[in-house]
C-alpha cells in the first residue's frame, strides 16, 4: 500500500503552497504598512505650514516704487541718475568738467568709490536719462538708522517727499525735525536750480559727507 506516501507528498505540497501564500501576504502587508507611514509623515509638515501662524509673503515692489526696504522713518529707497563711478574724487571732478550739462551734478562717496549723480528721486520714472554722457538709474537705500540725533534719523523720510514745502521754508519757519543747516543749504540751491531731484541730491551728498552715521547701501 503506497497511499500513505502519496498522502504525505500531497500534504507537503499543500503546506508549501500555503506557506508561500502566507509569506507573500506578509511581504505585501509590510509594504503597505511602510507606504502608509511615509504618507502620514509627509502630510504632517504640509499641514503645519498651512496653519494660521504661517508667515505672510510680501509681494515684490513695482518699478515705480522706492527701492530697498523701508524701515520706519529712518530708511527710504531712492533712484539716482548716475553717470559714472570713479576711484578718486579728482577723476570724478575731471569727468564733470568735460560736460557742461553736469554743472548741477554732485559727487557722492560710498565705500571709497566716487559716484557722479545729477538727480535723486523716490520714483524711477521721474529720472530723465541722458545719452551724452550716458546715464542710468541706480537704486539705493538711504539710512539714518545709526544716528542718535533725531533730525538726522528722520531725514530719509523727509527727503522722500515730492512736496516743495517740505524742502523750502518761508520766513525762516523751519520745523523742529529739520537739521539746523538745512535752510542755508536749500537757499543756496534755489539760486541755481528749483528741481527737487537736484536739491535732494545735494542734501544727501552733504549729510552723507558730514555724518558717518548716515549710510547709502546698494
Amino acid at each position: 500500500m503506497k497511499f500513505p506516501n502519496a498522502l504525505a507528498k500531497r500534504e507537503l505540497k499543500n503546506a508549501a503552497v500555503i506557506g508561500s501564500i502566507a509569506g507573500l501576504a506578509g511581504v505585501v502587508f509590510f509594504i503597505l504598512l511602510l507606504s502608509s507611514m511615509n504618507s502620514s509623515t509627509s502630510e504632517q509638515p504640509q499641514q503645519a505650514s498651512s496653519g494660521e501662524g504661517e508667515e505672510e509673503v510680501i509681494p515684490v515692489q513695482s518699478s515705480n516704487e522706492p527701492s530697498g526696504v523701508i524701515e520706519g522713518n529712518s530708511s527710504a529707497g531712492f533712484f539716482a541718475n548716475q553717470y559714472g563711478v570713479f576711484k578718486s574724487e579728482e577723476s570724478a571732478s575731471d569727468f564733470i568738467s568735460e560736460y557742461p550739462v553736469l554743472n548741477t551734478s554732485a559727487i557722492v562717496e560710498v565705500d571709497g568709490n566716487f559716484y557722479v549723480w545729477s538727480s535723486i528721486t523716490p520714483i524711477r520714472e521721474e529720472l530723465i536719462l541722458s545719452d551724452n554722457p550716458t546715464s542710468f538709474a541706480k537704486s539705493f537705500k538711504f539710512s539714518g538708522a545709526a544716528c542718535t540725533e533725531e533730525t538726522l534719523k528722520g531725514l530719509p523720510t523727509i527727503l522722500e517727499s515730492n512736496d516743495p514745502s517740505k524742502f523750502y521754508f518761508q520766513d525762516g519757519n523751519v520745523p523742529d525735525n529739520i537739521p539746523q543747516d538745512w535752510q542755508s543749504i536749500t537757499s543756496a540751491l534755489s539760486s541755481f536750480s528749483q528741481d527737487l531731484g537736484t536739491a535732494r541730491l545735494h542734501l544727501i551728498a552733504h549729510y552723507i559727507g558730514e555724518n558717518d552715521c548716515m549710510k547709502i547701501e546698494f
